[in-house]
């Protein structure tokens, strides 16, 4: 019966992923962000359809989706699952921010469209491992702070979460199930940035011009 957990997990992550929260802030402030910019419901998108005040809210609904599946993943198991194995528990944890992150790219209440992932991403990793967190933030706004190029941040975020979950597991610092969880933010970030890779390739990718 354990292993209801892991399927549970999917879909409480999935679902609390789909929240469209810059499409819901957007909203009070009178503007539809899918018809601005990208189209995308995320923080950068919110920026540029509301300003500031509508892109930290973004943000930090974004960011909690992922990390309050985790969260709640963790809190389930422990009360009403306290025998289940680590397997099981790490497998869990994996596919709720996973599927936080694919909620969030591909939201039921949008018509399976949505943002890009990446700070659902890095908090959600935060949230799996603290350690393997800091290693994402800190690369990702270091590659954001040099390109000033969102969707390059995005992408290395998806990449160093993956990349950096793999080296730990091998050092015994995390367990292996957690990669499932890299895997899944990697491909969620690559196949959302699809336009954005050709724009680059083009050399048309929108550029961060706040410094």
């Amino acid at each position: 019966m354990t292993w209801l957990a892991v399927p549970v997990a999917a879909v409480l992550g999935y679902l609390l992923g789909s929240i469209p929260v810059g499409l819901l802030v957007c909203k009070l402030y009178g503007v539809d962000i899918r018809t601005v910019g990208s189209g995308r419901i995320g923080g950068t998108n919110a920026w540029r359809a509301a300003g500031l005040k509508a892109a930290i809210p973004t943000i930090l609904g974004d960011a909690l989706k992922g990390a309050v599946a985790v969260v709640l993943v963790r809190y389930g198991l422990d009360a009403f699952a306290p025998n289940a194995g680590e397997t099981i528990r790490s497998l869990s944890v994996a596919l709720a921010g996973g599927a936080a992150i694919w909620g969030h790219n591909w939201s039921i209440f949008l018509g399976f469209k949505g943002g890009a992932g990446g700070i659902t991403t890095a908090a959600t990793i935060m949230a799996i491992s603290p350690l393997a967190g800091s290693i994402v933030w800190l690369t990702g706004i270091l590659v954001i702070w040099w390109t000033r190029i969102a969707s390059v941040g995005t992408f290395t975020v998806g990449v160093c979460s993956l990349a950096t979950l793999v080296v730990l597991a091998f050092a015994g610092l995390v367990s292996w199930p957690l990669i499932v969880f890299g895997v899944m933010a990697l491909l969620g970030v690559y196949i959302s940035l699809q336009t954005n890779r050709e724009r680059l390739r083009n050399g048309q990718e929108r550029v961060i011009t706040i410094w």
